[in-house]
C-alpha cells in the first residue's frame, strides 16, 4: 500500500517583510472557552476523556490561592523559563508550547515550573482561573499569513485581561516589523508598566536577535483599571 505524499511545506516567511493578515470580521466572545479558537480543536481539547487528568493536573497548578503565578508563551526548548523557576523558587511558571521541543525539557523541570505543550488560546482560556496571573510574557510570537494562527488579536488581549490579576502586566517582545502594529493594537490601550526581571539565562530567538544584531521592540503593559 503506498503512501500518500506530504503535501509542500508553505514557502518561509521574510520576517523584515511579513504584515498581518486581515482579521476575519467575526470576533467570538474572549470569555467563553468554547469560542477560543486555536489548533488541536482549540479550548475545547481540554474536555476531551484523554486530556482530563492533564487538564487536572495544570488546572491544579494554576490554582489562585498558591504563590505567584508566571506564564511564559512560546517556551521552545524552556531554558529561560527553568532558569527562572531556579532564580525564583518562591514563585510558579508556567510555560507553554505548541512545538514537541517542550516536552523533553519537562523533564528537568523543577517543582515550581511546569511545562505543557498545547496552544496557548485555549490553554488560557480553559484551564487558567480568572485573576490569577501575576505577570505574563509573550516572547517572540510566530507570525503566520493564516489569520487564525495569530496570536495577537484584540480577543486575545481581553482573554489576558481575564487571566491577569488587577496588578498584573503582560511583557511582550518581538523582532518582526509587521507584528508591531499587532501588538500595539491588542494592548496599547492599557497602561504602561516597568518591565519584570528577567534572569541571565536567553530564549534561543532572543540569541539569535543578538547574534545577528536585530532590532527587538519590548512593551510592558497592566490592564485597565476601570474594568476592574
Amino acid at each position: 500500500m503506498s503512501r500518500r505524499p506530504r503535501p509542500p511545506r508553505p514557502p518561509a516567511l521574510d520576517p523584515d517583510a511579513w504584515q498581518a493578515p486581515a482579521l476575519p470580521a467575526a470576533v467570538h466572545a474572549a470569555n467563553d472557552p468554547d469560542h477560543i479558537p486555536g489548533t488541536r480543536s482549540g479550548s475545547r481539547l481540554y474536555e476531551q476523556p484523554a486530556y482530563r487528568a492533564e487538564a487536572a493536573h495544570i488546572r491544579a497548578f494554576c490554582a489562585v490561592d498558591g504563590p505567584p503565578l508566571n506564564v511564559e508563551l512560546g517556551v521552545d526548548r524552556g531554558y529561560r523559563l527553568l532558569a527562572h523557576a531556579r532564580r525564583w523558587p518562591d514563585q510558579r511558571w508556567l510555560g507553554i508550547e505548541l512545538r514537541k521541543t517542550v516536552l523533553d525539557a519537562a523533564e528537568s523541570a523543577p517543582g515550581n515550573a511546569l511545562l505543557v505543550r498545547g496552544d496557548a488560546r485555549a490553554v488560557l482560556a480553559a484551564l487558567v482561573p480568572a485573576g490569577a496571573v501575576a505577570r505574563l510574557d509573550i516572547l517572540f510570537p510566530t507570525p503566520s499569513n493564516n489569520p487564525r494562527h495569530l496570536l495577537l488579536t484584540p480577543v486575545f488581549g481581553s482573554l489576558v485581561q481575564r487571566v491577569l490579576r488587577p496588578d498584573g502586566v503582560v511583557h511582550v517582545a518581538t523582532d518582526i516589523p509587521g507584528m508591531v502594529p499587532l501588538a500595539e493594537a491588542t494592548f496599547g490601550h492599557w497602561y504602561t508598566a516597568a518591565q519584570p526581571p528577567s534572569g541571565p539565562v536567553h530564549s534561543r530567538r532572543e540569541k539569535v536577535c543578538a547574534r545577528e544584531e536585530r532590532r527587538v521592540w519590548r512593551w510592558t503593559w497592566s490592564p485597565p483599571r476601570s474594568s476592574r
